[in-house]
């Protein structure tokens, strides 16, 4: 599958899997604007008292008030948006991904940093990896591969978002873990790069698997 139907792809989940749950104004920020509150319907109402423990009294700062009703439309709004409405056919195409998948797609593209997300994909690209790990491999080797699992994938995942993000140098890996640079070089360094195209190949099965789900679903409805 060509790079501008991937790309294409990866334009609309980012549509799609927004988060517009702050699209609309908060009650008080609504009130703050255009306040609906009629503060002469009581000209002549005393100081409001709270009576306290210990017989105690204290005066409220503000008389009561009556408030209009704030619904200003006869009926009701639509439940979404017509641009949400129209890319219900990729959030659903997510959701019939494996999980791993599905994790993925959330994660890069609709910006959900949740960790069961984030443990699905490390645990997807760690099992798709260790089957090309060489025999005899130490175990203290092993545990630093698994450290860069979560590394290479936020690398991957950030070089998809922008185009002009600069990758991790060499120097930089070989001091985060803790490690001389000749080391990178002859041990780490190729299985780095073996982890990105592992992240790689999930972004891309993931994309081609969502397009495919998406011509069903959109062939399903037309047929119903």
């Amino acid at each position: 599958m060509n790079r501008q139907l991937l790309q294409y792809a990866r334009i609309e989940l980012t549509t799609a899997l927004m988060d517009l749950s702050g699209g609309t104004k908060g009650q008080l920020e609504a009130f703050s604007e255009h306040p609906p509150a009629d503060k002469n319907h009581y000209p002549r109402q005393h100081i409001h008292k709270v009576q306290l423990e210990g017989n105690k009294q204290v005066r409220s700062e503000r008389a009561p008030t009556y408030a209009l009703e704030t619904r200003s439309r006869i009926r009701p709004a639509p439940p979404m948006k017509e641009f949400e409405f129209a890319s219900c056919a990729w959030r659903r195409a997510v959701n019939t991904l494996p999980v791993y998948q599905s994790s993925w797609i959330r994660y890069c593209y609709g910006f959900d940093l949740k960790f069961e997300h984030q443990k699905n994909i490390c645990e997807a690209i760690w099992m798709a990896y260790q089957k090309n790990l060489p025999p005899g491999l130490l175990t203290k080797t092993k545990k630093r591969l698994i450290s860069l699992v979560w590394l290479a994938v936020q690398d991957v995942a950030a070089k998809n978002k922008n185009e002009s993000y600069k990758e991790y140098a060499g120097s930089a890996l070989a001091t985060l873990m803790t490690v001389s640079r000749s080391t990178w070089c002859e041990v780490y360094s190729q299985h780095w790069q073996g982890l990105k195209e592992a992240v790689s190949e999930l972004d891309n099965d993931s994309l081609i698997r969502v397009l495919k789900s998406k011509e069903t679903l959109i062939f399903e409805e037309v047929i119903e």
